[in-house]
């Protein structure tokens, strides 16, 4: 039944975060950024030697996004006048030809702003800033790197580890082997795809931890916005559905006793609502960010990401204008093929294979109550390749990482039809 006081409430609470969002923006714009130059030309050795696209292994799903990184750098260093504006708009220099974020790093940290010209990227809130321009305030940047393997490390060994306590050895495997899929060490290295790692894996700590008073109080719709809201600040668009997926697997599995009463009808109404509540924390946040840089600065924000927004579903022509030849299968299949490639295809091979096994062998014990609440948080990447396929498909050494959240909640179906017994 829909609930118009809890609704209300997420979209004050989305309405508040969004200037929660932009005072903080604000803050770490006014701060000062001549000792994070300093610590960011520290590390440029790094990015002479690794350039754009630096792999540590050979596939696309080793490959670092040093564009990236180089851009949230750039925004460091970019010297500030007004801090609203600059809040708001992101301002960077880039080279005129054509944009070549590392190249124009080097340039800068180099002393040479000849050619230079000014950009900005408004319609993302860029909230890693918030994280990032301290670090580099206090470390150099190569550091700064270290520093989050060291968190990336502690935050799965925490969840391994509590996940193994709380609900079994069986289950702590199926998350590790969608954190695996994530690829740990190119996590470690980038930037870029370090926040929805935190954030998604945070929660599912926090999860296990007060499963019961989320559950029991009602308290899982607004947690769930929550998330998509911290998603939609700190996230730079990578692989959103990750959070999403992992964290609607993980709440079934926890309740599974207590819905195991419920009819299936309403475990999927459950399980839509909390996506409807990520949904609505994660657009509301993104969109609430080109309102209000439209109202504090006057630029047409909100146009220019409804165009990009366009663009990365394949609505305008410019992709195929560029020479992409982009569907949303094709989209799907890239994605699997970045998955699969390599070693990692042995292991999905012999998953496979025991999945299929088990639904031979144990299909007299199936039913739909142990398979489909699965597949709803497993099919989530697919949809979203199909409508995201523009973006989905040139960015697919990143976005495939989606796909974890589909493994995670295929092991965790294996693990309920292996273990036989109905929940009681």
């Amino acid at each position: 039944m829909f609930d118009l006081k809890k609704f209300l409430r997420i979209i004050i609470g989305v309405a508040l975060s969004v200037l929660i969002g932009a005072a903080l923006m604000i803050f770490v714009y006014a701060l000062p950024n001549e000792r994070a130059v300093e610590n960011i030309r520290e590390a440029l050795p790094l990015y002479e030697r690794e350039g754009t696209y630096p792999s540590w292994a050979l596939g696309e799903h080793s490959k670092l996004d040093n564009f990236t990184d180089a851009i949230m750098l750039l925004e460091i260093i970019h010297p500030t006048t007004d801090s609203i504006d600059a809040a708001m708009l992101n301002p960077r220099f880039v080279l005129p030809a054509e944009e070549k974020p590392v190249e124009a790093l080097i340039k800068i940290l180099r002393g040479d702003t000849e050619g230079l010209s000014e950009t900005i990227y408004p319609r993302y809130w860029h909230g890693y800033l918030v994280i990032l321009k301290p670090l580099v305030l206090l470390m150099k940047a190569n550091h700064a790197r270290i520093f989050l393997a060291y968190g990336v490390f502690v935050l799965f060994v925490a969840a391994l580890l509590l996940c193994q306590k709380i609900l079994g050895t069986p289950y702590a495997l199926a998350l590790a082997a969608a954190v695996m899929i994530l690829n740990l060490v190119s996590v470690s290295m980038s930037f870029q795809f370090a926040p929805i790692y935190f954030i998604t894996m945070t929660a599912i700590i926090f999860m296990l931890e007060k499963n019961r008073r989320l559950f029991d109080d009602g308290l899982y719709i607004y947690f769930f916005a929550a998330v998509g809201i911290l998603i939609a600040f700190f996230d730079f668009l990578t692989y959103p559905i990750f959070s999403v997926g992992m964290l609607l697997t993980l709440w079934y599995v926890l309740n599974r006793r207590e819905l195991f009463k419920e009819k299936l009808r309403a475990i999927f109404k459950m399980m839509s609502g909390l996506l409807i509540s990520w949904g609505v924390g994660y657009g509301g946040m993104w969109s609430g960010k080109w309102i209000v840089s439209q109202i504090l600065t006057g630029y047409e924000t909100f146009a220019n990401a409804i165009h990009q927004v366009a663009v990365y579903s394949r609505v305008e022509n410019d992709l195929a204008n560029a020479g992409w030849q982009i569907t949303s299968l094709g989209a799907i299949q890239r994605n699997i093929a970045v998955l699969g490639h390599g070693p990692i295809r042995i292991f999905l091979f012999a998953a496979i294979i025991f999945l299929l096994y088990l639904l031979i062998t144990r299909r007299r014990n199936l039913s739909c109550r142990k398979i489909l609440p699965y597949l709803f948080p497993a099919a989530l990447p697919f949809v979203w390749y199909a409508l995201a396929s523009g973006h989905s498909h040139i960015h697919a050494f990143f976005t495939y990482r989606g796909l974890a959240a589909t493994i995670f909640a295929l092991a965790c179906m294996a693990t309920e039809i292996w273990q036989k017994k109905k929940p009681t």
